[in-house]
């Protein structure tokens, strides 16, 4: 009797076991305890470290803000994505937030705005020695190999656009003297230039040094001042161009000009740049000179598509937010102005779409 209730108790811890067998959720392919994506399929997960420089203000300070802004929208659409973005204010900084990354050994891609290009190079082949993929963001690595893409605006189609537009604007003058203010040494810049100077014909006549700003509005209001101070009158009234590699540069010039009490008149005709700024465009709606603006789409939300180039890779999507020319991802552009004969006058883009991305950071 005894040995017959044992047998029973037994059955019953057999079948009982078997019962709790039934619901647990059984393993995935591969055998990850249901760790899908709801669809049979295993979760995908990734981890992307973002290295850029650091700001607080202006085109850098803006790129931050919208790097952070994106790398929450792409973490909240897809399941298993984690961005680390880290930014650093000095190429040194940068390569102590690339080690640091590299050490913690599980970043599937790094995606790297550098500082500067050359001081990054070391930093950036010890990504691919690690096994990590890299994307890099507007200053190129020259002549660096082995990564997924290199992603920018088109520094040198901007340009001969640019070029192509003051063509132009000034096709009835027989002599067009202008000034060029550039941002730094960097290849956007060697690029911004190169394009321009492709294109733009014989009459254009450069009439002094270019002068390198730093991207800094005070250095180059101080310039533009001290150009102006130093020049005769006739060669200030001579002078029909200004052309500039971005909007706060000619925040500076503008400033400069509008402060000017010299015998001379101010015959400046136009002002060309790279933005499509909204500050810089007021102080052309409000500005005491008769000077009109162009400016080039480039804005700080283009970083926004080097975040979605490396998701795109990494979860193996098409990816059609920029051009795929000579192995450069370039992010296109286009023409805002008050002088007529471009894509938008100042309003039209203050409607469109990417105006509203562009100041999804609000009032930055």
């Amino acid at each position: 009797m005894k040995k017959i209730l044992a047998l029973v108790l037994v059955l019953a811890m057999v079948l009982s076991l078997a019962a709790c067998g039934k619901t647990e959720e059984p393993a995935g392919p591969g055998g990850n305890g249901g760790n899908d994506d709801g669809n049979g399929e295993p979760k995908k997960e990734f981890k992307i470290g973002v290295v850029i420089p650091s700001g607080d203000h202006g085109f850098t300070g803006e790129s931050v803000a919208h790097a952070k802004m994106e790398a929450e929208a792409l973490m909240e659409k897809y399941d298993g994505l984690e961005i680390s973005v880290r930014d650093g204010l000095e190429a040194s900084d940068q390569i102590t937030s690339i080690e640091n990354l590299i050490s913690g050994g599980d970043v599937d891609l790094i995606m790297l705005w550098p500082m500067e290009g050359e001081a990054l190079r070391s930093a950036a082949q010890s990504i691919l020695d690690a096994g990590i993929e890299l994307v890099i963001y507007d200053r190129l690595i020259e002549n660096f190999d082995g990564i997924v893409g290199e992603i920018m605006g088109d520094n040198y189609g901007i340009a001969t656009l640019m070029g192509e537009y003051i063509n132009d604007y000034f096709k009835d003058e027989t002599e067009v003297q202008y000034l060029r203010f550039v941002g730094d040494s960097s290849t956007v810049t060697s690029q911004r230039s190169e394009g321009m100077d492709a294109v733009i014909d014989d009459k254009f006549e450069q009439v002094a040094n270019t002068f390198v700003t730093n991207w800094s509005t005070e250095t180059a209001q101080e310039q533009m001042e001290n150009w102006l101070n130093a020049r005769s009158v006739a060669e200030i009234e001579d002078l029909d161009l200004i052309v500039t590699h971005d909007d706060e540069v000619v925040d500076g010039v503008i400033n400069a000009l509008e402060a000017y009490t010299g015998e001379a008149d101010l015959n400046v005709k136009l002002i060309t740049s790279v933005g499509g700024r909204e500050d810089t465009l007021v102080k052309f709606e409000t500005t005491k000179t008769d000077i009109k603006f162009t400016t080039f789409y480039f804005a700080p939300a283009f970083i926004r598509e080097a975040l979605r180039l490396s998701v795109a890779h990494l979860y193996d999507e098409p990816y059609d937010g920029a051009v795929l020319k000579d192995g450069q991802y370039l992010i296109p552009s286009f023409s805002i102005s008050n002088a007529g004969n471009a894509d938008h006058d100042f309003d039209s883009y203050r409607n469109s779409d990417i105006y509203e991305e562009r100041y999804s950071i609000g009032n930055f």
